[in-house]
């Protein structure tokens, strides 16, 4: 009995079909937010397991809404590279997962049973291009990006699309306390231009067709490495610096490769690899950081409690809709 699905083979090849004896086809299915880095990651995965890695790439809020619906026969394995939030808003989809490795993860990005971290992000940057920006105007604070002289020059992926937007937006909020904080929101999103992806955000920037953007610190450094004519601020009021998130997806096809799969992301070789190729911060304590980053200490973090994002979060992004669609 064959199931057939539109999946993208971290390969590049064409996909392949489903079929019932698929667990034992040495295949699994991710479906992930970051597709570069699962890319990367499939070939060494592949040479040390025999096992193929096929991926659905989407924002993290989509996949999870993908999940909800297959829920009744799910096609997925796991999830990688999401926002932690999105899978602790909805921890029937998934099943929790100790990975051998678990005593070398950094005991600050364990703040859910429900998921692994899979790399350090700072999702809450600040991209400017600095030719369309002069230095002295550079916002330093996130109430500047309410300021009306950004109207339509601030790219925003968009909090129902991206996972790293969302947090984004429930950051500002955290920051400034539910009252201001929505008043502040209010007014950045009438400066925004939504992209409705995470990636659109960077790349914008880099090429001028944004002054500034909202985006991940990795995301932007992958673009200032390359030469782009950009900076990276971290708002005075507070950023969050964590884990995105991966698990297993209950019922999923598949669970012994998904196992083996995150094991390996956990791995020294497959951080190491995060690191080099994008710029990640690594969730293990023995694998060295990125150059050219400014050490965690010297950051303003205040992260976003974990607690109060998964109490919130339906409600905000309730909000969020209303406000986008008026």
């Amino acid at each position: 009995m064959k199931r057939r699905d539109a999946l993208v083979l971290a390969s590049g090849l064409a996909a392949l079909p489903f079929s019932a004896a698929r667990a034992q086809a040495r295949q699994v299915v991710a479906y992930t937010a970051f597709a570069d880095a699962m890319t990367a990651l499939a070939g060494p995965f592949r040479e040390r397991t025999g096992i193929e890695v096929s991926q659905v790439a989407a924002g993290s809020g989509e996949l999870v809404r993908r999940i909800l619906a297959e829920r009744a026969r799910p096609l997925a394995d796991c999830v990688i590279s999401v926002g932690g939030d999105a899978i602790d808003a909805n921890p029937q989809l998934f099943t929790a997962y100790t990975p051998r490795e678990d005593g070398v993860i950094l005991p600050l990005l364990k703040v859910s049973r429900n998921w692994i971290p899979f790399s350090v992000t700072i999702p809450t940057a600040v991209m400017v291009n600095t030719r369309l920006v002069p230095e002295a105007e550079i916002p330093t604070t996130w109430r500047e990006l309410a300021d009306p002289k950004w109207r339509g020059r601030i790219a925003f992926a968009g909090a129902d699309r991206s996972g790293s937007a969302l947090q984004q937006m429930m950051q500002i909020i955290h920051n400034f306390g539910e009252a201001e904080g929505w008043r502040l929101f209010e007014a950045m999103l009438q400066n925004f231009v939504i992209t409705g992806s995470s990636g659109a955000v960077p790349r914008g920037v880099a090429q001028g067709e944004y002054a500034i953007g909202l985006t991940l610190e990795d995301f932007a450094q992958r673009y200032i490495v390359g030469g782009s004519p950009a900076r990276i601020v971290y708002p005075r009021e507070g950023i969050t610096l964590a884990a995105d998130a991966m698990a297993l997806v209950a019922g999923g096809p598949n669970p012994e490769g998904a196992r083996t799969l995150l094991d390996f992301i956990v791995s020294a070789e497959a951080q190491r690899l995060i690191v080099e190729r994008f710029g990640r911060r690594p969730i293990r304590t023995d694998v060295a950081a990125p150059e050219g980053l400014p050490p965690a200490s010297a950051l303003p973090v205040n992260n976003v409690p974990n607690d109060w994002s998964v109490a919130n979060q339906r409600e905000y992004l309730a909000r969020y809709n209303r406000l986008v669609r008026r």
